[in-house]
């Protein structure tokens, strides 16, 4: 393009004025004392789309190019106190102007003198007198349109520069926006799951007082509200998770008959509840062991299945799975979970799988939800290289078809996990710091503790509950991390730089309603031994606890 450009210069310039319409003309300085040879070169100029500017001194030119932008200068060499190159170089020792382009002209034969002053000084060219016709104009020409070529790249650059300062720009303000969405998220995780521990907990400790039977199911509604909003948390949260990258896939092996059949029994009540039937189908060619994240897969199947039983008031909820595609090294399962439900319109189909999506707004009025379960369940799926669709029709129920592909196992024999038993363990003889501000949490926590035979003690802040470290032998910490004075972080961070096996090995638990990766690992960067997750059930906080019953604690 530039090529093209410059042939238009170098043909026919002068009657090509739209190259530049828009652009001011450029300015060509003639420096002559001499009226005659002035209108001499203003004549052969005349046509060129430049505009000519004429100084019949030294002192003049200067002052001309201190004022304008100047794309040439044609000055005659003179034996004059101030000689043409004199005045080149003054004039180019005006900082716009340090890469100006001078034309040099002379009534002089060219000796090998003003060759050499011409090449010494930078100029673009030097001209005898006299012109022989058009070929001062054809120079002109040529300079005129590579210093609008020049000026065209400059303000590309410029253009360029500022749109890449732009996008740098909005990069900085999409990552300040990401950076007070999670802080955000975080502090309304913190701020919502605190309260929703005191009321399931409160509601667990009232059910296990041996409530008349009138009492049980307020507190069967009362708990059963408080965990759906819990639920409506965890989806926003988890929402934000994926949706910011901030996930990882584990590729473990796994037992998929036994994963479906733990799905089945923990959804199994629900259904026999409702009335509604539950069909598990595993075909034969499934193997029975995959390398794959288990939790997630178990997250989809979750969402899938307790989306068909919400919107199957009576009928059949189906998990089917088989082998779509054998692969060498690995295969492809197609997992398909039909419904007898409502269905879903075809117009709808396509927008069901957006954030905050519903059917339609009855849908939301009389099922509820966040209307991100199918949103997370998509991206889960697509994060692993998978894909979801689904077939419907209204009133006659739904299929989602979810295609996965896992490695295959080596092993023929899993080594599971054991399951978390559901036993409680007696306490008794532990020494327990509760270190948190919020009173109705503090005391629900240490209701539950005295419960189970241990011995509490409270600090309201990190700060009192460093002094209180000091004063006292515990054997295990609970500590919360959002406080007034002193946050759970610095008052653990203390605890380890005391003086003393003690205070090092002290079993310190984080209390956290924050679901986010990047607080777990400030968790355990600061010193602290674990973490568990507001709202917890009692059992699971008796488990953390009950591990640290052999663990021996230095006096202090």
């Amino acid at each position: 393009m530039l090529k093209d450009e410059f042939k238009i210069g170098l043909n026919d310039y002068g009657n090509k004025p739209n190259l530049k319409e828009e652009m001011t003309k450029a300015k060509v300085l003639i420096m002559d004392t001499n009226v005659d040879d002035t209108d001499e070169i203003e004549s052969l100029l005349s046509g060129s789309h430049v505009e000519l500017v004429i100084a019949g001194s030294p002192e003049e030119a200067i002052d001309l190019a201190k004022r304008s932008e100047i794309a040439l200068v044609i000055v005659k060499v003179t034996p004059d106190s101030l000689s043409g190159f004199d005045l080149a170089d003054q004039i180019r020792r005006i900082q716009k102007n340090e890469h100006l382009n001078i034309i040099y002209t002379t009534d002089y034969c060219c000796t090998s003198y003003y060759n050499n002053e011409v090449m010494l000084s930078g100029a673009v060219d030097f001209i005898a007198r006299p012109f022989i016709a058009g070929t001062l104009k054809g120079k002109v020409d040529i300079v005129i349109n590579q210093y609008l070529q020049q000026k065209r790249l400059l303000e590309q650059l410029e253009q360029r520069k500022a749109i890449e300062d732009g996008l740098i720009n909005a990069k900085q303000l999409e990552e300040d926006a990401g950076i007070a969405k999670k802080q955000f998220l975080s502090t309304m995780s913190h701020e919502i799951r605190t309260p929703l521990n005191a009321i399931i907990n409160t509601v667990n400790l009232l059910i296990s007082e041996q409530p008349r039977p009138d009492q049980v199911e307020d507190m069967d509604v009362l708990k059963f509200s408080a965990e759906n909003l819990l639920q409506m948390i965890n989806e926003v949260l988890d929402f934000s998770k994926i949706d910011s990258g901030k996930i990882e896939f584990e590729e473990i092996d796994f037992n998929i008959r036994k994963l479906i059949a733990g799905i089945r029994q923990s959804m199994q009540y629900g259904m026999m509840k409702e009335g509604i039937e539950l069909e598990f189908i595993t075909h034969e060619n499934v193997p029975g062991f995959l390398m794959g994240d288990s939790v997630r897969l178990a997250q989809i199947f979750f969402n899938l299945v307790g989306n068909a039983l919400k919107f199957t008031k009576k009928g059949k909820v189906t998990l089917s799975t088989e082998v779509y595609r054998d692969l060498e090294d690995s295969v492809e399962i197609l997992f398909r979970i039909s419904d007898t439900g409502i269905g879903i319109p075809e117009e709808k189909q396509k927008d069901i799988f957006e954030a905050f999506t519903q059917a339609s707004a009855s849908t939301t009025r009389e099922y509820g939800g966040t209307g991100l379960g199918l949103a997370i369940t998509k991206m889960l799926i697509e994060k692993q290289n998978g894909r979801i669709q689904v077939e419907s029709k209204p009133n006659e129920g739904s299929t989602f078809s979810v295609f996965l592909k896992f490695k295959r196992s080596t092993k023929n024999q899993v080594q599971e996990r054991p399951l978390k038993s559901a036993e409680i363990h007696s306490l008794e003889g532990l020494n327990i710091l509760i270190v948190e501000d919020n009173l109705i949490n503090q005391n629900i926590v240490s209701r539950l503790l005295v419960k189970w035979n241990a011995n509490t003690d409270t600090a309201e802040n990190g700060k009192v509950a460093v002094q209180k470290v000091k004063e006292n032998q515990y054997q295990l910490v609970l500590m919360d991390l959002h406080m007034p004075e002193m946050n759970g972080y610095e008052a653990t961070q203390k605890i380890r730089e005391m003086e003393g096996d003690y205070y090092k090995n002290l079993p310190i638990l984080a209390v956290t309603a924050s679901a986010f990766v990047e607080d777990r690992k400030k968790i355990c960067d600061s010193g602290m031994n674990g973490y568990i997750i507001k709202p917890f059930h009692p059992a699971e906080l008796n488990s953390k606890i009950s591990r640290f019953l052999e663990h021996k604690v230095p006096a202090a």
